[in-house]
């Protein structure tokens, strides 16, 4: 897996920052869920651009976390 280096661990969370803002933001105006799935990933690119490479890893992360647990964008030693 592309390794994580202390930089690219810093803009993922980042990144995660502007994306749960944003999408709590969306929830209490009320948007419906379609607009918060899109919304959310349009306003965090928007603030942290990340390659596709960048975030292709930063999904697969996030996802292979939401399964094993541990601490979001951990060492990976």
């Amino acid at each position: 897996m592309h390794e994580l280096t202390p930089e690219l661990r810093d803009k993922f969370l980042r990144f995660r920052e502007v994306y749960e803002h944003n999408r709590i933001k969306l929830e209490e105006s009320g948007a419906s869920g379609k607009v918060v799935a899109a919304e959310v990933w349009k306003a965090a690119l928007a603030e942290i651009p990340v390659t596709d490479d960048e975030l292709h890893v930063y999904k697969l992360r996030v996802a292979l976390h939401s399964v094993n647990g541990g601490e979001l964008f951990g060492d990976d030693s």
